[in-house]
């Protein structure tokens, strides 16, 4: 782990590291998901000597990112237990253990977060990863996580606009005040500053706002799979809206642009055969390697950038899984930098 500071000279966040060994126009990198673990291995992903040997080897393998979701409440109605540990806790854990690979949240649920807790975890995260962070935002969709924090989930989209605000002015501004419906900052300062002008922020789902909003206030667009003339569909707006953000005018944020990358999530259940056509799972396929690299070229060629990888569906070890990755998808879509 790194934690010197970084010549990023003209202050923007896509000069970073995570963000450049991730995103760029005309490329599709892959990310994979925390917990590291299948349906055929033992316990919960709670084993951190696992985790890590596991993303090391995905940082060596040419994978560009890994992501942890934020899960605050265990909810069993949806299925699953998510990421057990807290993820500003557990992402500075497996920067401390990795040295190249981008860092990401998937996503920092931000309705039910203090806009300042958000804004000083995530700096020092940018800090102590060496600019590695990649910041995953999103309105959250559990309503019992709404309610045992006393928040109206109706309301998600308007506090989540007004908390990304008050965190971005928390990043980029020193010791200008702030005023919002809960709280009132002044006379003081949230530190440390991040490496560049903010962290790099990346929408994820609809946010409960317009594809316009999440093109002019981010870094880019994390999304769901599609059919797949639905997702080139969806790109090529994605595209046209992030061109229009260039003319637009934004009353207290930064207009992200020319280019803002469009990735999206899939599940797999990865087949031994590696020619096993494409059959549906929920969120993604279960599909053979050589299918999955015919998949991912297709997303390629409609303009998706990355792709992050879900593996809790596969049927087989996770070593196994990603070492076939490894081996034979990920040479197809390599990291950006080294």
């Amino acid at each position: 782990m790194t934690t010197s500071p970084l010549d990023v000279s003209d202050g923007d966040p896509r000069l970073l590291p995570g963000y450049r060994r991730t995103f760029g126009a005309g490329h599709l990198t892959l990310g994979l998901g925390f917990p590291l673990r299948t349906r055929a291995d033992r316990g919960d992903g709670s084993d951190l000597t696992e985790q890590i040997e596991v993303a090391r080897a995905a940082e060596a393998g040419g994978f560009s990112a890994l992501y942890a979701r934020d899960i605050p409440l265990r909810v069993p109605s949806f299925g699953d237990v998510g990421q057990i540990y807290d993820p500003w806790v557990f992402l500075t854990y497996v920067a401390a253990h990795t040295s190249r690979i981008a860092l990401g949240t998937a996503a920092v649920v931000l309705p039910v977060r203090h806009p300042l807790h958000v804004a000083k975890s995530a700096a020092s995260l940018d800090r102590l990863s060496g600019g590695r962070f990649l910041l995953g935002v999103a309105s959250g969709d559990r309503p019992e996580e709404f309610r045992a924090f006393g928040l109206e989930q109706g309301r998600r989209g308007e506090s989540f606009r007004e908390n990304l605000t008050v965190m971005t002015h928390a990043l980029t501004t020193e010791m200008r005040g702030i005023r919002w419906s809960g709280g009132w900052m002044h006379s003081a300062d949230v530190v440390p500053k991040p490496t560049a002008s903010t962290v790099p922020v990346i929408m994820t789902g609809s946010c409960q706002q317009s594809i316009s909003y999440l093109a002019a206030h981010g870094h880019g667009w994390l999304t769901y799979p599609r059919d797949f003339d639905v997702q080139r569909r969806t790109v090529a707006r994605w595209r046209e809206v992030v061109a229009q953000s260039q003319e637009t005018e934004s009353d207290d944020d930064e207009v992200f642009s020319p280019f803002a990358p469009f990735a999206q999530s899939l599940q797999i259940d990865l087949a031994d055969d590696p020619d096993e056509a494409a059959s549906p799972i929920s969120f993604g396929f279960r599909i053979g390697h050589r299918r999955l690299v015919e998949h991912l070229t297709d997303l390629r060629g409609i303009g998706v950038n990355h792709v992050l990888l879900g593996l809790a569906a596969s049927r087989r070890p996770i070593r196994d899984v990603v070492a076939e990755l490894v081996d034979h998808v990920v040479p197809h879509f390599p990291a950006l930098a080294p």
